[in-house]
């Protein structure tokens, strides 16, 4: 299945909350730890943290399924979810969507705002996009 990834991105929560929404994040998380999953283990997992309903964690890892984050394969009555994708690959995915969206529509903003702020705060990152551009100008 291909990756169907829409998200929200709000740049104040934290982590993977950005694109993700909380139950989606701890899903993920769990499953990229574990590999692979049912939805009774998640719940029974995910009960331990806080009272949720398991139609609720259900319908949220059947739509992480159709959206294409997790594989979704049927093993005698239960489904079994695995990743459909690691997770250094899907924050990849996100970057590259967020600064192709911001690249496209305020070019000149996001690359001077984005080297100011390398400036600012880390500036071994900006020697290290100096390099890049460097390498990548030859």
């Amino acid at each position: 299945m291909a990756l169907n990834l829409r998200f929200r991105f709000s740049p104040t929560k934290d982590g993977l909350v950005k694109v993700l929404g909380p139950l989606e994040t701890e899903i993920m998380q769990f499953l990229w730890e574990d590999d692979r999953s049912t939805v009774k283990k998640i719940h029974r997992k995910l009960s331990q943290q806080r009272d949720i309903a398991y139609t609720t964690v259900m319908t949220t890892m059947s739509r992480l399924s159709e959206k294409g984050v997790l594989h979704r394969s049927r093993e005698g009555l239960a489904y079994v979810y695995s990743p459909a994708i690691s997770e250094e690959e899907f924050v990849q995915l996100v970057v590259r969507q967020v600064v192709d969206g911001l690249l496209s529509d305020y070019s000149d903003t996001t690359i001077e705002y984005m080297v100011e702020y390398l400036a600012r705060h880390n500036p071994n990152e900006l020697d290290r996009l100096r390099r890049a551009i460097q390498a990548h100008s030859k």
